[in-house]
């Protein structure tokens, strides 16, 4: 590797260390990461290659393994190194949500949300489960749709809840195409999912929407049943 390769390469090692990503412009976050990856190479462009076809560091993470390594100089190892820290995050949130004493602020789970459906191409409905102090319990998918619908059983998601002891639900689902607005089904249902949980006791807490790169809370947007 040339010298003035690996100086750079020392340097930019450095300023994060120092300072963290502050300063760094996106494609040296890119950098960075792939200085790990790919030895003894320059890497830099490689990393605005990247952002030239999927214009944010969010869609660099948010595409698949294959369409990474149509980028020249990303082979199949460095594409998975990109979709490691992406899986990472996620699992750092859920890890994060499972240790909070209580859910008490959206923003973690709308944090988590983002990373876990962001990039689906498919429907999907969830629910995080929470005990009696509001502590996350568990957090899970429960039913894959198609690019426009998913098929919500309120049985199975109750029944779900039940064999948890889940005294608290906040339930989850993704619009692929973006469109950031509720469906009448959609608030129906989470009316329905309401009933419910009251007979047995269990409070549903919120619906959240995650459409493109938002993700909205049924009850800050006012789309909660009255």
């Amino acid at each position: 590797m040339d010298t003035s390769v690996q100086g750079h390469r020392a340097r930019l090692k450095q300023r994060f260390a120092e300072h963290g990503l502050d300063g760094f412009h996106e494609y040296e976050v890119l950098e960075l990461l792939l200085i790990y990856a790919i030895p003894r190479k320059d890497v830099k462009p490689i990393a605005k290659r990247l952002l030239k076809q999927f214009e944010t560091l969010a869609g660099v993470f948010d595409a698949q393994t294959q369409e990474l390594q149509t980028v020249e100089g990303l082979g199949k190892e460095s594409a998975q190194f990109l979709k490691l820290m992406k899986a990472a995050q996620v699992r750092y949130l859920e890890s994060e949500l499972a240790s909070k004493p209580k859910l008490d602020s959206p923003e973690t789970v709308k944090a988590w949300l983002r990373l876990k459906l962001q990039d689906k191409s498919i429907e999907y409905f969830g629910a995080l489960f929470t005990d009696q102090q509001n502590q996350c319990i568990s957090t899970e998918i429960l039913f894959e749709g198609t690019v426009d619908r998913a098929v919500v059983y309120p049985r199975t998601l109750i029944k779900r809840a039940l064999e948890l002891d889940a005294k608290g639900l906040i339930i989850f689902h993704n619009h692929p195409a973006g469109t950031a607005l509720a469906s009448e089904q959609d608030i129906a249902l989470t009316g329905q999912l309401i009933e419910a949980c009251h007979t047995l006791d269990i409070k549903l807490l919120d619906h959240f929407l995650l459409a493109g790169t938002q993700v909205l809370s049924f009850q800050e947007q006012g789309w909660w049943p009255k």
